[in-house]
């Protein structure tokens, strides 16, 4: 992919998410730390000072594509959008079918994604971790909410149903990445049915 530009080779359009594609394409395919500046700017078509007026460092394109790629699909815990544990899964699964929307619709597979992602825990453990911390003690908050009021109803305790909830959603978004030649209303139509029995089970 390079930016359009005129015979004197100047960039007629650009944008920070086109050279944040460009990036995100290139740390999937070759590694973060196997990609250097010099690849980044020769895949943009800009001239390292046009380039550098969107993106000073490689670190501020990882931390871009974290953002863009990661980070914005996951839930908002911190507000009092959710009422019951139902909703906020019901909320994470949705979040997590935008992501693997925007993938199918980038043509990105998600295996590539999935091992990207992998590969940033070593530096961005302690990141990964709060995020992931904050959505399960907003699902045990509120299924200690749900279980006192019997709408619950299962002997598991809301630390076992946070952390059932969570697994599920993450091995059903690895199950439909695994599926590369399945119809993405196919996956998507599996992964609300398998939501929508584990919620349905715990009603019963």
């Amino acid at each position: 992919m390079r930016l359009r530009s005129t015979t004197m080779g100047i960039p007629m359009k650009t944008s920070r998410y086109e050279l944040l594609l460009i990036a995100f394409r290139l740390f999937l395919k070759k590694g973060y730390e196997q990609t250097s500046m010099r690849n980044l700017v020769a895949a943009s078509g800009l001239s390292k000072g046009a380039f550098h007026h969107y993106f000073q460092r490689k670190g501020d394109l990882l931390d871009a594509c974290i953002e863009h790629f990661f980070s914005r699909f996951l839930p908002h815990v911190e507000d009092a959008s959710h009422s019951h544990f139902a909703e906020l899964v019901e909320d994470s699964a949705q979040q997590y079918l935008a992501l693997l929307r925007e993938l199918h619709r980038l043509d990105i597979p998600p295996p590539a994604y999935q091992r990207f992602v992998w590969s940033l825990l070593p530096d961005h453990a302690a990141e990964f971790e709060q995020r992931q911390e904050l959505i399960a003690n907003r699902l045990v908050q509120l299924a200690e909410q749900d279980l006192a009021d019997g709408i619950l109803q299962t002997p598991n305790s809301a630390q076992s149903l946070a952390l059932q909830a969570m697994a599920i959603i993450e091995g059903l978004g690895i199950l439909a990445s695994a599926s590369p030649n399945t119809a993405f209303s196919t996956l998507e139509a599996q992964f609300r049915q398998g939501i929508s029995d584990y919620l349905a089970n715990l009603r019963s």
